[in-house]
């Protein structure tokens, strides 16, 4: 993305964001006098637009911590850690109500991306280009964003407004619209309209765009989605997984042509020097090394350190401005005994994706009273006074569970499974195993930000936390995956199970000697193990939520499997609640009203 635009996308993105949905402030004033009409006139004002509908995936989103908790941490998979208090209305339903600010965030500033997108919609056929592929994408772009931004709050928030045009004046009454009806007029059409505008490659070659893959990848996801509000077996369903397959399909069968390029390891997808150019992105939220195009230049990504354990100060280990395989840890979530217990022995994607093993970057030597995890193990071993040199393997957590035996004999601290969950999935207390042992997890590496092999480093430094590895919100892997539920909600199990084999289950995730325990059946073809291969395939890619809601399965899944929520989750919890500064600005917030099972709205 080009500096002087991008700059100019943020300036002219007010003219529209302050009269829109979310307004706050009617008598936001224009000092340059530049009305709306005149800038966006010319291709040049419809690309600033253009421009502006990524910003605010950029600035407030992915890469951030709010998503990580009420997209991740709300459900099966993962359990908030740290300060076990933080973010608990997001991922333990605990008091969620409307005045949840980071709820808030979501329904103002994805509304943004809307508003800026009906303004490319609306205005675009009155410009002239010179050049008909520029306009195609520009158009291309703004349905694409308009469909995922309104997938995103149809699923979050229910029956909401339907805006498609421009809102440029300010609004007092809102009205909804079933989800049902913003599906078919709005977000599946939006969808099509992206297939039928966008190519291959975006203009210039600028990464993070959406271009034809993305396009027909959120087709599949979204007519998906739309197939769990019909009614079971119905012909409506069947042709909407009919649709959402063809979708899919395209993509599993036109690799070539759409610019996907299937790594040879798993690994590969996560490497660092294959972060700004991956050949199985689907789309991508950018993030730069240059602090100036950042939109938050202090806060870009953090992910590498929201989904790891407390590894600095323990045994050898420790985070300065030169150990970029130690990067300064924020320790927001770990993985739940249920998901720990959900990977297969033979498959491979668990050794890339988890890191169990943790090597000392400095000499260290045990000491009872080291404040380190020597202590924890008096019983199992005599380690107290043993040198731990750089190099050699310090920490050990796993999700196994590990013998008396090896823990008295080993040099390094092991911490099992069963030192941190109890049988049924709850964390021990600190009474019971102390903090230190309680978030000895593994590190999951999905988010990496150095390779050793290439010297490639997606942060400043490694004792800050700036940043600036690109985010994908769409992974080919995906696709395969929504073929196979199709196919399963069509009643082709075999089929299912086919592609699962020929596109998931290949070699690269199979570990030598259990090819024919990872081959799947048709037999084993159903929702729950679609679910449980999706946590294995995209844990932590910002989708988990919206599977179990759109299998029905969030209640279910939460309740059973992950002790932090237990039976905080009621049926109401499928929608989140209509943020309270919204209804606030109404004349008619009654009429409107909150979602059901919240707190009714009640005018200060």
């Amino acid at each position: 993305m080009k500096k002087m635009k991008y700059s100019l996308s943020i300036m002219l993105a007010g003219l529209l964001a302050v009269v829109g949905l979310q307004s706050c402030d009617l008598e936001e004033y224009n000092p340059s006098g530049t009305t709306a009409d005149v800038v966006f006139s010319t291709p040049e004002g419809i690309e600033s637009l253009v421009n502006a509908m990524y910003y605010n995936y950029r600035w407030k989103y992915f890469g951030r911590e709010d998503p990580v908790l009420y997209i991740e941490g709300s459900t099966d998979i993962w359990l908030n850690i740290g300060n076990e208090n933080y973010g608990q209305k997001m991922t333990r339903y605990e008091g969620l109500q409307g005045d949840v600010g980071q709820i808030a965030n979501v329904w103002n500033r994805v509304y943004d991306v809307v508003n800026l997108a009906n303004a490319v919609i609306n205005r675009i056929d009155a410009v002239p280009y010179a050049n008909s592929v520029e306009k195609d994408q520009h158009k291309g772009e703004a349905h694409w964003m308009r469909a995922f931004a309104y997938w995103w709050l149809v699923e979050f928030f229910g029956d909401i407004e339907m805006r498609t045009q421009e809102t440029n004046a300010p609004s007092f009454y809102a009205y909804r619209t079933p989800a049902e009806t913003i599906y078919d007029e709005v977000i599946i059409p939006d969808a099509e309209a992206a297939v039928a505008k966008l190519r291959a490659q975006s203009l210039d070659g600028l990464t993070g765009r959406a271009t034809l893959k993305a396009a027909y990848g959120l087709l599949a996801r979204v007519c998906l989605t739309r197939a769990a509000y019909c009614e079971a077996g119905s012909k409506e369903q069947k042709d909407l997984y009919t649709k959402a397959l063809d979708a899919a399909n395209y993509v599993i069968n036109n690799k070539a042509s759409l610019g996907i390029q299937i790594y040879n390891t798993y690994d590969e997808i996560w490497r660092a020097d294959n972060n700004k150019n991956n050949t199985e992105y689907l789309f991508v939220v950018t993030h730069s090394s240059v602090s100036s195009l950042n939109p938050n230049a202090k806060n870009p990504n953090r992910l590498h350190g929201y989904f790891t354990p407390k590894l600095s100060g323990h045994v050898g280990i420790a985070t300065t401005a030169d150990s970029w395989e130690y990067p300064k840890e924020q320790c927001k979530l770990m993985p739940t005994k249920y998901f720990l217990n959900l990977w297969e022995e033979g498959d491979a994607r668990y050794d890339v994706i988890f890191q169990e093993k943790f090597y000392a970057n400095q000499d260290f030597t045990w000491t009872e009273n080291s404040g380190d995890l020597a202590h924890y193990q008096k019983e199992f071993a005599p380690i107290v006074n043993k040198e731990v040199k750089k190099g050699d393997l310090a920490l050990y957590f796993t999700r196994k569970k590990i013998s008396d035996e090896e823990k008295k004999t080993a040099s390094y601290a092991v911490v099992d499974i069963d030192m941190v969950y109890h049988e049924n999935g709850l964390l021990k207390t600190a009474a019971e195993a102390t903090s230190q042992i309680i978030y000895s997890c593994p590190r999951m590496m999905k988010y990496r930000v150095y390779d050793p092999d290439s010297n490639v480093k997606l942060l400043q430094a490694p004792n800050g936390v700036v940043g600036h590895g690109d985010v994908p919100l769409m992974r080919y892997a995906e696709m395969p995956l929504i073929a196979a539920e199709c196919y399963i909600g069509l009643g082709q199990p075999a089929l299912a199970a086919q592609v699962i084999n020929s596109e998931i289950r290949t070699a690269r995730v199979i570990k030598p000697g259990y090819e024919a325990q990872m081959k799947v059946t048709a037999a084993q073809m159903n929702v729950d193990w679609i679910l449980a291969e999706r946590a294995r395939e995209l844990c932590g890619e910002w989708i988990r939520w919206f599977d179990l809601k759109r299998t029905g399965k969030l209640v279910e899944y939460c309740s059973t499997h992950n002790p932090n929520i237990g039976s905080n989750i009621q049926e109401y919890h499928n929608l989140r609640p209509i943020p309270k500064t919204f209804l606030d600005k109404l004349l008619n917030p009654e009429e409107f009203g909150q979602n059901p099972g919240y707190d009714p709205y009640v005018k200060q």
